[in-house]
């Protein structure tokens, strides 16, 4: 009889990280459990929707008070009663609240063993609230396990006191049969790829800085330049004032598009670009974008923030954060140089089939979920 197998996610329940759960299912008997609303909702296993703060419709403020009213709005109704009789229990981040659920379930005996992922790279942030400072200490001792996202993560929960016999640093991965490259054709025509949250943070108007620095360079008066920005986000009115300004709404196209189309988005592109900027109380976790535009096969211009190295490793050009220059350089040189394209072409791809294939992700997972069911 397999193992059964809890993953909760709440509202955040979404298939760019389901995908390496999916092939785990040969292994173990698996159950999400979500908001009523979550991102996504369909998986090679069944879904658990319970009601959660975050599923009421948007007001002013809303996360703001939801987290001052419940420490943490990321909770699940219901969910203790639901998680009984499972072997583990696989949360995220130790201040969300379903995260202290998942302790009180397995204090009350319902379940065997809690582990959780942990992506915050800050060391004592989201602790502002009343209450959230001792959700991160009651999780970093009561949970049996935690997987720290990147090296980066690791250091950041050492620094808040998590015991290191307790850590595994394991990557998010992607599915390289879904996302993969295209045949390119020798043209004079380029496309940009922008993929994520249109935010200041997301470096999307260096990105707009750096497109009106190249179409203007007399240097490439023979290229057709095209900029894809693809996402929502706070800045999208800004963003579409600052082209117009600038002239340049005929060189910039702005798309949202599902899940299931995000592969033949990366297809269409020659170059992407994630020029991430750190603010006082974020950095970049890891960035999917970054896996699918490796997994596609693109030569990729990022920064040097968060966990953003340890994503990319040699496969991309990284440049500092805010150097709209370097930034400019760095797509420049790709337009320029074909041989160049393709060999950071090979090198993301090669990288997403090595490092980040959902496979391989998957077997990790594997061997620390029987570590743990098998600990004392």
């Amino acid at each position: 009889m397999k193992p059964t197998v809890a993953i909760v996610r709440g509202k955040f329940l979404n298939r760019y990280e389901m995908q390496f759960f999916e092939p785990l299912t040969d292994r173990f008997d698996i159950t999400a459990f979500g908001s009523l609303a979550p991102y996504h909702d369909r998986f090679a296993f069944p879904v658990v929707k319970l009601p959660c703060p975050l599923d009421i419709p948007d007001f002013p403020y809303k996360m703001a008070v939801l987290n001052r009213l419940c420490v943490d709005a990321h909770y699940l109704w219901g969910l203790e009663e639901k998680l009984k009789g499972f072997d583990l229990v696989h949360t995220a981040e130790i201040y969300f609240h379903y995260t202290q659920q998942c302790l009180n379930a397995k204090k009350k005996g319902y379940v065997n063993k809690v582990i959780a992922t942990v992506l915050e790279n800050i060391p004592y942030n989201n602790e502002g609230i009343l209450g959230r400072r001792a959700f991160k200490k009651r999780a970093r001792e009561e949970l049996d396990h935690i997987i720290a996202l990147t090296q980066k993560t690791k250091e950041a929960l050492l620094t808040e006191g998590a015991d290191p016999k307790k850590i595994t640093v394991i990557g998010h991965f992607i599915d390289t049969g879904r996302f993969k490259p295209s045949e390119k054709k020798k043209t004079d025509k380029f496309t940009i790829l922008f993929v994520g949250r249109l935010e200041e943070y997301k470096g999307v108007f260096d990105v707009l800085e750096a497109a009106r620095i190249l179409i203007s360079d007399p240097e490439l008066a023979t290229y057709s330049l095209r900029l894809l920005f693809v996402g929502d986000g706070g800045e999208i009115r800004e963003m579409r004032r600052m082209e117009q300004t600038l002239g340049m709404g005929r060189f910039v196209e702005h798309l949202v598009a599902s899940y299931e189309k995000m592969p033949s988005v990366y297809q269409s592109a020659d170059i992407f670009v994630a020029p991430s900027k750190p603010t006082p109380t974020w950095e970049e976790q890891y960035n999917t974008a970054l896996l699918e535009a490796q997994a596609s096969g693109l030569p990729i211009v990022t920064t040097n923030t968060g966990g953003i190295p340890e994503n990319v490793g040699d496969a991309a050009v990284i440049v500092e954060p805010g150097d709209i220059q370097a930034i400019t350089r760095a797509i420049k040189r790709f337009i320029l140089d074909a041989k160049l394209r393709l060999l950071y072409a090979h090198k993301a791809r090669k990288r997403a089939e090595t490092v980040h294939d959902a496979r391989i992700g998957a077997d990790k997972l594997a061997r620390l979920y029987e570590q743990v069911l098998h600990q004392i």
